[in-house]
């Protein structure tokens, strides 16, 4: 259902494109920054209420109940996804080797480098941070510095980003505490 909703809408977009008239997306640097704050912020907390939901499953007196030890399991994760990442590299590899013996694909390679390169100015900016990707980083200095831009009422973007930010760290440590002392009963 969602992505027919999508769908209607580029098909409404794509009709009505000519009627509309063209014009440079611009905005405020500072509020894309604070934009970008936000999801950080948001992100961290998201990662703090999963690492909850882990302790409260590895905690729940049915899981106990059951045997089922969550930061045991969690390293029989770990072996799947390094598993499955070796089978990726090996892919990956593969493709690689491909292009090494291929004139017009290194052809695209050196190209893509050699865009990069010439445009790093644009594209990375200049150490003022006057345009490109060093202009959105010193946007965000200045939304963290500017107590107008808040995360929740109550809290900047600077306090918002400091409280998530100090609530992973306690969080990751748990975590790793918690795998720690599951490395005996998960390797025999």
């Amino acid at each position: 259902m969602r992505y027919a909703v999508v769908g209607m809408a580029l098909a409404l977009m794509i009709m009505m494109a000519p009627a509309m008239a063209a014009k440079n997306y611009q905005m405020e640097g500072n509020d894309f920054a604070a934009a970008m704050l936000r999801n950080t912020i948001s992100n961290l907390e998201i990662g703090n209420k999963f690492l909850d939901v882990l302790n409260a499953a590895n905690d729940s007196a049915t899981v106990q109940t059951l045997g089922w030890y969550v930061f045991q399991n969690l390293w029989g994760i770990a072996y799947g996804g390094l598993v499955i990442a070796g089978w990726n590299n090996q892919i990956t590899a593969t493709v690689l080797d491909a292009i090494a013996t291929n004139d017009t694909d290194l052809t695209y390679v050196g190209l893509a480098f050699s865009y990069l390169g010439s445009n790093a100015s644009t594209v990375f900016g200049n150490p003022n941070g006057d345009y490109g990707l060093a202009m959105l980083f010193k946007n965000q200095t200045q939304v963290l510095a500017n107590t107008s831009y808040t995360y929740q009422a109550g809290e900047t973007i600077l306090q918002a980003y400091a409280r998530a930010l100090a609530e992973t760290m306690v969080h990751d440590v748990v975590a790793l505490i918690k795998l720690a002392k599951a490395i005996p009963a998960a390797f025999t």
